[in-house]
């Protein structure tokens, strides 16, 4: 770079000089004449028209020719399912109350062991699926009634 010149005007200068040393013949040709296009893989590759030795197909191929074929019996129909019994259909507030038997002379202790043994009888998760709203009802309403018993003993002097 001389002085007093920027670095364009250097630049500019010296791509000048190098033109100047180049041969006659190259500089009149255009730089994109002068690139050679080179198809390379793209113009030689095809698919080719019978696929060589394909050897993990091939590999697959012969165990799956090779394995014993099961023998798969269609499911026998699911027996339907026995009908609901009785107690499961009563679930009204009433019918569960006469169930539980709730009186004046029932403790906290008797309270929670009528709590267990309905439950041992009526919890969804021991009832047949088919069964298990109406399960789901009596216990909410067994509950309630053992709720709001429990929350009357203090009221009639009893623990």
């Amino acid at each position: 770079m001389l002085f007093g010149q920027s670095v364009f005007q250097s630049v500019v200068a010296r791509l000048e000089r190098e033109a100047e040393d180049r041969p006659e013949e190259e500089i009149a040709t255009p730089f994109s004449a002068r690139v050679i296009f080179d198809p390379g893989p793209i113009a030689t590759s095809s698919i080719p028209e019978t696929e060589p030795d394909n050897r993990p197909l091939s590999a697959y191929l012969d165990v799956l020719e090779d394995m014993p074929t099961l023998d798969i019996e269609p499911k026998a129909e699911e027996p339907e399912p026995a009908p609901m019994p009785d107690y499961l259909q009563k679930t009204s507030l009433e019918d569960v109350s006469h169930e539980l038997a709730i009186n004046e002379k029932d403790t906290l202790e008797s309270l929670s062991e009528k709590r267990r043994a309905f439950a041992r009888l009526n919890h969804p998760d021991a009832v047949p699926a088919a069964f298990r709203e109406n399960a789901h009802l009596r216990m909410t309403a067994a509950n309630l009634l053992i709720d709001q018993a429990i929350r009357l003993l203090p009221l009639m002097g009893r623990t």
